[in-house]
């Protein structure tokens, strides 16, 4: 295998009906991909190879072309035109895997057929890079040209009359008076009971603002008297701490007074008859629901009532102290029949065994089984799952994919199957493309491995 030389690069060309479907040359090397994913660099139909097929591999400074059984074409080594097809009935070119690998020396050029499309392929000294395109100054203008003017200075107005309202005219407004204690009457009776009626908020509004007034005057009246009597030296002496807490304590029991007879607060405090326990003392009082329970089941026979926390169940009659069991039920017919049954999932024991694998490369198949053998209980598993479904599965599943130089598995696909599970196929190759296997030394390594299934009852 020859170096490709480091002044020429590879240019690539797809034909299709005699017209140029694209051109591409490839200035840093790199491995060229053709196929139907939008991953590769040229993408065409590909029915008879991979989705994202490795035409031209590269590899530390050296180019292969990558040949299928399906492709046809020459390639002109050395002043040499090689037959694709010829060369891979003589046997000139080394087999890897499934596909053949001719390498190319840097005057190589040639023509590969893929299906209906032709390929054409040479090594050229690297063109020029084209240079960047720079409109005149003219034609460019400057900023102020390119400056959208009517969405500027809508703008700079938004923003000026943002500036005055939040900057300028916000700060400005004063403050509003705190709000005191005798401000907040009627709105605790609105959290506490919103249904109250409209009438009774308003005569309690007007009642509150009438206080209001007549305190205002007698303390207007009280400070004028302590002018007139008290020297102007003398100040009031302020309230001690004890005085508010006792005005604070009588304040809160005038409004639990007001709203303990309205809604649901009413319900519960209320009395019950005679004056005695209400709704609270009937849920919470000892024994109180169990004698009306008593009373009610009296003629009730063959059912168990526990009257009080060391008695565990009772029958209802005269042999009340005494434990009642399932027998006195005394339950003579049914009036139909009830079958139930717990759906079981089948069971299944399955052997798996591995073939030797068929590896085209230089890694060794130790390493590869030993990787294989650690994911056995996956495949299994997939195995197992398609055998509940149809117990009769049985037979042999070929898998093919190569190894990259990452040690990850690529172009995974099923090579022969004689058990024909749809779901039992993805599984495994689902399974198998999340190997990871050492990393090869001499190009990706093509292999081929057999799995074989049967039930072991």
């Amino acid at each position: 295998m020859v170096k490709v030389a480091t002044d020429r690069v590879l240019r690539v060309g797809v034909i299709s009906q005699g017209k140029i479907l694209d051109e591409q040359v490839f200035r840093k090397p790199e491995t060229v991909y053709i196929g139907d994913n939008v991953r590769a660099h040229f993408v065409i139909p590909s029915g008879d190879f991979p989705s994202r097929f490795p035409l031209f591999y590269y590899k530390s400074g050296r180019y292969e072309l990558v040949i299928m059984p399906h492709m046809t074409g020459k390639v002109n080594l050395r002043g040499k035109i090689v037959v694709l097809e010829d060369a891979i009935k003589k046997g000139i070119l080394k087999k890897r895997g499934s596909a053949w690998v001719l390498p190319l020396t840097s005057d190589a050029r040639g023509k590969v057929k893929v299906g209906s499309v032709s390929v054409l392929f040479q090594f050229i000294p690297p063109p020029p890079k084209p240079p960047k395109l720079k409109l005149p100054r003219s034609i460019r203008g400057s900023v102020l040209q390119t400056m959208d003017w009517p969405y500027f200075w809508l703008q700079v107005f938004f923003l000026t009359v943002g500036y005055l309202f939040y900057g300028v005219y916000i700060p400005s407004l004063p403050k509003p008076a705190p709000t005191t204690l005798e401000d907040m009457s009627s709105r605790f009776a609105k959290l506490i009971a919103p249904d109250l009626d409209q009438e009774e908020l308003k005569k309690e509004e007007e009642t509150n603002e009438k206080d209001l007034k007549s305190n205002a005057q007698t303390k207007v009246a009280k400070k004028e008297e302590e002018v007139k009597i008290k020297p102007r030296n003398k100040r009031k002496t302020p309230r001690s701490k004890a005085q508010r807490e006792q005005e604070e304590a009588v304040r809160r029991a005038e409004i639990q007074k007001k709203v303990a007879g309205m809604g649901l607060l009413k319900i519960i405090g209320g009395k019950g008859e005679n004056g005695e326990g209400g709704i609270i003392s009937d849920v919470l009082g000892d024994g109180g629901k169990d004698r009306d329970i008593d009373t009610v089941l009296k003629g009730v026979k063959h059912i168990g009532i526990a009257t009080n926390a060391s008695q565990r169940s009772r029958k209802g009659d005269a042999e009340g102290a005494k434990s009642a069991k399932i027998g006195d039920l005394n339950i003579k017919k049914s009036s139909g029949k009830v079958a139930l049954t717990a759906r079981k999932e089948r069971k299944v024991s399955a052997r798996t065994s591995f073939g030797r694998p068929d590896i085209d490369g230089s890694m060794d198949s130790k390493s590869v089984s030993k990787v294989v053998r650690r994911h056995s209980r996956a495949i299994k598993r997939c195995y197992e799952k398609a055998l509940k479904a149809n117990p009769k599965l049985k037979g042999k599943i070929v898998v093919d994919w190569t190894i990259n130089m990452k040690g990850r598995v690529e172009h995974a696909a099923i090579a022969s199957d004689t058990i024909r599970d749809s779901g039992m196929k993805k599984c495994i190759l689902s399974t198998v493309r999340r190997m990871r296997f050492p990393k090869p030394t001499d190009g990706p390594v093509p292999l081929s491995y057999p799995f074989i299934f049967s039930p072991s009852n």
